[in-house]
């Protein structure tokens, strides 16, 4: 069984004013539709951006309390424990939690890091590029041990409304820092310690000079009073008549 085809031809000629006035009402309301679901679209869009412009600017404004391990300045192969506020607004309530506790041969000494304040008690607050600097360990004497080599610190703290924020975690590792190439800087304090080291030496061949002039003239007056009792004893002998 074979189905015609239908043709939809539409006689524009025939059409009456009212046809076309009809018309025209159907394209110009398919056309506000249209320039609706448009403007819709385009202050939904605006709203997406401003929205994402003040998540945006509201993570900007934020505390950002970053925790790491760095050289330390004054001492050679020195490891620095850092806490330090690289937000631009103030943190509060900042606890340092670290797994696990940090442990290193200067405790020996009696001043464990995972002892101090700053790890039990943590920091009330905490301005912008506010920094903590702890001496933790020196590179040869923990090599020379199984101390750990890896940390995981978690920070937990307050924005500047006192509002919790999410937890940040960071991995400490000190296996990265072995065999590196590193370049010695010497700063205003390396030069006074030089300094202090040549005026030891220069005093040290002042005092020596000032032995060897001392000694030079015991040998002189020895040799002046030898020479004076030679004389008086080869001098012409009294007549005894």
């Amino acid at each position: 069984m074979t189905r015609a085809s239908t043709v939809l031809a539409v006689d524009l000629g025939s059409w009456q004013p009212d046809d076309w006035s009809a018309a025209a009402s159907v394209a110009t309301t398919v056309l506000t539709l249209m320039a609706v679901v448009i403007a819709l679209l385009a202050a939904l869009y605006a709203r997406q951006q401003v929205t994402l412009a003040r998540q945006l600017r509201e993570e900007q404004a934020q505390p950002f309390v970053v925790v790491d391990f760095e050289d330390n300045p004054a001492i050679r192969q020195g490891i620095d424990f850092v806490v330090e506020n690289m937000g631009q607004t103030l943190a509060r309530n900042v606890k340092i939690v670290v797994d696990p506790p940090f442990s290193s041969t200067l405790d020996v000494h009696g001043f464990p890091l995972k002892d101090a304040p700053l790890m039990t008690q943590g920091i009330p607050s905490l301005p912008p590029r506010k920094r903590y600097t702890a001496l933790f360990d020196t590179a040869p004497e923990r090599q020379a041990t199984d101390l750990p080599s890896k940390y995981t610190a978690t920070v937990h703290f307050d924005d500047a409304h006192g509002r919790r924020q999410e937890p940040l975690t960071y991995i400490l590792d000190l296996s990265v820092r072995r065999k590196l190439l590193s370049v010695s800087q010497y700063g205003l304090d390396d030069g006074v310690k030089a300094l202090r080291e040549l005026s030891k030496t220069m005093n040290g061949v002042r005092s020596e000079m000032m032995r060897e002039r001392q000694r030079q003239s015991v040998i002189e007056r020895a040799g002046g009073e030898l020479r004076s009792g030679d004389t008086s004893a080869s001098g012409p002998a009294s007549d005894p008549n």
